[in-house]
């Protein structure tokens, strides 16, 4: 047996460096030399071990990738150890992420991630995933190769392989900073995302299949050294969750079907039982719907042969991956079969509302539509589940371009609760004069789309003296076809004051998120402070990642300040993250034609 006190050992070895530390890293010049030094770490032989540990030690940062990568994959415990300590032990500068040429932004970042907490982190690598032109890229790669732990390895990782989706215009952009960004890391992460580099590099059916051979291998490494603690268990099954996807968007990539439903099957059975609306295993349907697998639902039929007649949310999704197969009479019975189990359920109404929110972001807005009208017409739904389904249902109208039918959605809101007294008035207290203000803007985009200037000014001016800080009846009116330089000068007045009024009280609950987007909304599409606004914009995404508004938002600042290319970028997060959010599409459009023409 080992000697028990190695550990010990090791640390008093590192920590006095005897006479044979003085070896200079130019003793050791490839990595070969390097790989034997660490496989000689296990060695039976203590001299040796001691040996090895004391050169490689002396090695610093040429020893590095070997020895992150030995103490995460070893199958000899005592070289993951000694590797485990070494790697400790290692100076500051060895393991540095950031470089001399960082940008401002980055350097504050990664500096951040230096002194932060624990639980910090992982908004600090998300801040440094949307950094302007991508110049965070690079250095979350370098985190992926160089960070001492694990799970900060992992998280970096998975964060860029989720960026990938097949022919994004903006991937070719981002390839090789990843790839010098990992390096020769031969860290499991460090692998995948190798693979996926390779991946979307080759254009030929050996070099595709090569880099999905290593994908897959680095995958089974990755499960095989996923962190057992209770505590990580919840992050670990999202990361390794993200990184299947990966691999199965590869292999769909690829026309491999039947591998990429394998890996399907394996995603799903990750998930567990599907027994509640966010329920891994339903959410993984969704996505494989989406991401050109809707066969998916074969399995999930097979495996839980019950769930198609045991729970609207499930039996939903199902519908619309049949949807998606083109089986519109088999999608058609399951989504009638899901609004009928919904009917005689406790609190219905509250779990329509639920359910019409998730299918409008499926893009099953017919489905949507019926649960909402079902909620609206019903005499017992509960005023503030009226309130709160009339908003969701009228603003998905809007997007949808039916503003006359929005508006009267909200005109119903309004009638119900015009009583004083009413419950549904003392549930919308303060928020009153805001829906009837919405309900006129409202109209006044069915004005506009039927060619009633008239009626469209009326209403933009008569929604900004109901509620002066709408910032959409601000824009409209500032932007009136017709406005004379009078009318200009005060609606740009009027933007001012309410621009004022939002800063207000961003100053005074600064915590609170909307208000920072607002006020960079009503700026990028009028007059003010352009750079207050992106700043702001900013400060709402720091606070609500990856929000597909606060995004449209920022993509709305870029393009006012004239950077198309990065509104373009920023707008195509925005659709990514909600696929089928029709303004949102709109305008990417736009901004796309924008871009200057090669």
């Amino acid at each position: 047996m080992r000697s028990a006190h190695v550990c010990s050992l090791l640390v008093a070895t590192v920590l006095g460096m005897s006479a044979r530390a003085a070896v200079r890293a130019a003793d050791v010049a490839t990595a070969h030399d390097v790989a034997t030094l660490v496989a000689q770490l296990g060695d039976a032989d203590y001299a040796i071990r001691e040996t090895a540990a004391t050169r490689l030690a002396a090695l610093g940062a040429a020893a590095a990738d070997a020895l992150l990568a030995a103490a995460e994959t070893s199958d000899d415990i005592e070289v993951a150890l000694r590797a485990r300590w070494l790697v400790r032990e290692l100076p500051a500068d060895s393991l540095a992420i950031g470089r001399p040429g960082d940008p401002p932004a980055v350097a504050a970042l990664l500096g951040k991630l230096a002194g932060g907490s624990a639980a910090g982190r992982g908004g600090v690598l998300h801040r440094l995933l949307r950094l302007d032109d991508d110049a965070g890229i690079e250095p979350l790669a370098r985190i992926v190769r160089l960070d001492r732990s694990a799970a900060g390895s992992r998280t970096a990782a998975a964060l860029l392989v989720d960026e990938w989706q097949p022919d994004d215009p903006a991937w070719p952009g981002l390839v090789d900073r990843i790839a010098r960004g990992i390096g020769a890391s031969s860290r499991p992460t460090a692998a995948f995302l190798r693979s996926l580099v390779e991946f979307s590099r080759s254009e030929s059916n050996p070099g595709r299949a090569a880099a999905i051979e290593a994908a897959r291998t680095a995958f089974n490494r990755l499960e095989a050294t996923a962190p057992g603690d209770s505590a990580s268990e919840p992050v670990e099954a999202v990361i390794r969750r993200t990184f299947r996807r990966g691999l199965i968007q590869m292999l769909v990539a690829a026309d491999r079907r039947d591998d990429a439903l394998a890996e399907a099957d394996r995603l799903l059975v990750s998930g567990g039982r599907p027994e509640s609306d966010d329920s891994p295993m339903l959410a993984e349907l969704i996505w494989l719907s989406e991401h050109g697998l809707p066969e998916a639902v074969r399995l999930v039929d097979r495996r839980w042969p019950q769930l198609a007649q045991s729970d609207a949310v499930a039996m939903y999704a199902t519908a619309l991956a049949w949807r998606r197969l083109r089986d519109e009479p088999e999608a058609r019975r399951r989504a009638a079969a899901a609004f009928e189990k919904t009917k005689d359920v406790d609190d219905a109404a509250d779990r329509r509302k639920e359910i019409a929110r998730m299918l409008a972001q499926w893009g099953a807005t017919d489905w949507a539509t019926r649960e909402y009208e079902a909620i609206l017409a019903s005499p017992t739904t509960p005023e503030e589940t009226f309130a709160t389904a009339a908003m969701l249902f009228g603003e998905l109208l809007h997007d949808h371009e039916e503003h006359a039918r929005a508006a009267d959605v909200y005109r119903q809101l309004l009638a119900r609760g015009a009583v004083d007294g009413d419950p549904l008035r003392r549930a919308l207290e303060m928020e009153l004069p805001s829906v009837r203000s919405r309900m006129l803007y409202f109209e006044s985009c069915a004005a506009l789309a039927r060619g009633d200037m008239a009626a469209r000014r009326r209403l933009v001016e008569e929604a900004v003296e109901t509620h002066p800080k709408d910032v959409d009846a601000l824009i409209a009116l500032y932007r009136l076809s017709d406005n004379t330089p009078a009318q200009r000068a005060d609606a740009a007045a009027k933007v001012e004051r309410a621009l004022e009024q939002i800063d207000a009280e961003i100053q005074a609950l600064p915590e609170e998120t909307q208000g920072y987007n607002e006020y960079a909304w009503l700026v990028a599409n009028t007059e003010g402070d352009l750079d207050k606004a992106t700043r702001y914009s900013r400060v709402s995404l720091e606070k609500s990642a990856d929000n597909s508004s606060f995004l449209d938002t920022l993509a709305h600042c870029h393009a006012a300040a004239g950077r198309i290319p990065a509104a373009v970028r920023t707008q195509s997060l925005a659709r990514r993250l909600e696929p089928h959010g029709r303004t949102i599409a709109r305008n990417l459009g736009r901004f796309r034609s924008q871009l200057p023409q090669p």
